[in-house]
């Protein structure tokens, strides 16, 4: 049992002998390390300046099961839950098991390594890269999932490898009797010149109480392009924290979108670290929350080379009680001439009674940069409501179209057709929820 509360006493007590039945020497020292800074790692609170407006009960007032204590009921329909694009290279994982049967890894062309991640430990490349490029200084969180991983997904291009088709991790959260913890992990290793794209899906099957913690570590070599997108679905009563590291290499590319959907609590940490000139990367996102939900993001884009563009949209709509929270920082290092960063924080609030806290947030100590940022928090603009009921739409119908565009802008340039489609469907869904209707052309 994992009473978070109280880390260093109930880790100790009740996960110090947490291990699968087979692990190789890398998965032991990687525990073994994990136990060892949780001890060391303060659990947050709301005293701490990063945690200040996020409202830590949801994982707090819970206690959080081992995935063998939960009393997990995994009857499902995993098929639904597959993009056409990804008929042969797709990996799915149930609670964070991994599921052979379910996956399918066959179509992705010379170069291209795909599988779970225990199976290519002995491999140079991730012994030399799993658990070294997280860089969160002092979280408990990615030491929970150090020490509690099994399973996971392994990505490898060799230099000049193109993969076929996108590749699609699909994680599932089943129903159970008691709160779990899961702990997805993925190490992405783009060599030289290669470029695939990458679906990462969580999705909850239920309204059940869980805990994922997904770390995902990327390193992006010279000439590399990354598309990545990270849809997040779970359940409403979830707590989902994540932490994806990209470490981007001279010429290389790197594209994530982050669509956050579900959860009772979110937070979502990404970072992107410069490490030679003539980078590109963009850390969009799109935050639809309802209720009582909250959704924390705090990103950094760490430039330490010259010659950089970067670019984030993070737009949020918020309905009901939700709190949205946005703490996103870029960094110019001294040395970090000829940057070109964008950043803004944009906010629509439907209702009274929601709340949302933002903080965009520049630290240059380079003088040759062209640099930005900004936020926006309102309600919809009467011009604009106006001018489309001039145009003979009611003004309800002028609030639908209104706020329907907003929400799908982010996600115009995720390159998957059903994916891009599923995005836009949920959008949808979310605005009919909200007395949005769908538009159509």
């Amino acid at each position: 049992m994992v009473k978070p509360e109280n880390v260093q006493s109930s880790v100790l007590h009740d996960l110090a002998g947490y291990a699968p039945d087979v692990e190789n020497a890398l998965m032991k020292k990687i525990r073994e390390q994990s136990l060892l800074k949780l001890n060391t790692s303060p659990f947050p609170t709301r005293k701490m300046e990063d945690w200040q407006f996020t409202d830590l009960k949801p994982i707090t007032r819970t206690e959080f099961f081992t995935f063998d204590e939960a009393g997990i009921h995994p009857a499902i329909n995993v098929e639904k839950y597959f993009i056409p694009e990804s008929d042969r290279s797709r990996l799915v994982f149930i609670n964070g098991k991994y599921q052979e049967k379910y996956s399918s890894i066959g179509g992705l062309g010379n170069g291209v390594t795909v599988g779970n991640l225990p199976e290519y430990l002995d491999e140079k490349e991730a012994d030399e890269f799993l658990n070294e490029l997280v860089d969160y200084e002092n979280d408990p969180f990615v030491h929970y999932n150090g020490l509690m991983f099994t399973d996971g997904v392994y990505i490898h291009l060799e230099k000049g490898a193109k993969a076929e088709a996108p590749i699609h991790v699909l994680n599932l959260y089943t129903d159970s009797s008691k709160p779990y913890i899961a702990t997805p992990r993925m190490l992405v290793l783009a060599d030289e010149d290669s470029d695939v794209t990458i679906i990462e899906d969580h999705v909850g099957l239920s309204d059940n109480k869980y805990m994922t913690i997904p770390v995902c570590e990327i390193k992006v070599k010279q000439g590399a392009h990354i598309h990545h997108a990270r849809i997040q679905r779970d359940s409403l009563n979830a707590v989902h924290v994540s932490r994806p590291i990209t470490y981007v290499e001279k010429n290389s590319e790197y594209h994530s979108y982050t669509i956050t959907l579900g959860g009772k609590l979110t937070r979502n940490e990404p970072k992107v670290i410069q490490e030679d000139e003539e980078v590109d990367f963009t850390l969009d996102g799109l935050v639809l929350i309802d209720g009582d939900q909250i959704a924390d993001t705090h990103s950094t884009m760490d430039h330490k080379f010259s010659h950089a563009e970067s670019h984030q949209l993070h737009k949020v709509v918020v309905n009901g009680n939700a709190h949205s929270i946005f703490n996103g920082k870029i960094f110019v290092r001294k040395d970090a001439q000829k940057i070109d960063s964008f950043q803004e924080n944009r906010n629509l609030l439907l209702s009274r009674d929601g709340l949302v806290n933002t903080k965009p947030q520049l630290e240059i100590f380079a003088d040759d940069v062209l640099c930005s940022h900004g936020a926006t928090i309102g309600q919809l603009d009467p011009e604009e409501v106006f001018y489309l009921q001039s145009r003979g739409m009611t003004e309800q119908k002028a609030k639908e179209v209104l706020t329907y565009a907003f929400a799908l802008e982010t996600i115009e340039n995720i390159k998957v057709d059903s994916v891009h489609q599923l995005l836009i469907d949920e959008v949808y869904r979310y605005t009919k929820a909200n007395n949005v209707a769908k538009v159509t052309a």
